[in-house]
């Protein structure tokens, strides 16, 4: 086991399971030397070691307290569990938006996305299957927080910026021959946004307070 999925998974907390698919991402960005040290001594691994060739994400699993920080700023105390039923792992855009596993009222894990509120609003579940999330991020958006553009195909910021991460779609079709969507409405049903009053999403209900 590499030292990147060991530090992810011994933050892992309590009524969570790092899915399989999940722990060989982790292990992949490990073995292509993907995995930095940042100042503040963590791990943070990502999907190249060129930061405009395919999606940017940075993998990182919170500890508990950066997970109990978390939540307190996201929730009240009308939500006095919020830290035990989320665990951030990723930050999926630049201003600060995540992914984290979210356990639902019926204990079943999904992966999910909070938005920063400062920059992208969408708050929702991205997939109830770990292999569909990794084919979100083969997709080629620049960045999955940006709800308004899952309808389309990506398109390149600007000539540096390489849309097919290949190294990365050719792990993802080896390892568990699928491939990527076309569009991110393939694999996010509905990207709701926080304070969408008319949204079937669980997770934002949840976070909304309209759902246990």
């Amino acid at each position: 086991m590499g030292n990147f999925l060991k530090a992810t998974l011994a933050r892992v907390p309590d009524g969570f399971d790092l899915p399989k698919p999940l722990r060989l991402l982790f292990t992949w960005v490990d073995e292509q030397g993907f995995v930095v040290t940042g100042h503040d001594g963590d791990l943070y691994g990502s999907l190249s070691d060129n930061g405009w060739v395919g999606t940017s994400i940075e993998l990182r699993g919170y500890t508990a307290e950066q997970t109990l920080s978390y939540a307190r700023s996201w929730f009240d105390e009308s939500v006095p569990d919020a830290a035990a039923r989320l665990w951030p792992f990723a930050q999926t855009g630049g201003e600060g938006s995540m992914a984290a596993l979210w356990r639902d009222g019926r204990g079943q894990v999904r992966i999910v996305h909070l938005g920063s509120g400062s920059g992208s609003m969408m708050t929702c579940v991205l997939a109830d299957d770990a292999v569909d999330f990794l084919r979100l991020l083969a997709n080629g958006y620049r960045e999955i927080c940006w709800n308004e553009e899952f309808g389309a195909p990506p398109e390149p910021w600007d000539a540096d910026h390489e849309i097919v991460n290949a190294p990365y779609r050719h792990w993802l079709h080896r390892t568990f021959g699928v491939t990527a969507p076309a569009t991110g409405l393939e694999i996010v049903a509905e990207p709701a946004e926080m304070g969408d009053e008319d949204t079937t999403d669980p997770f934002c209900r949840w976070v909304d307070n309209k759902e246990v």
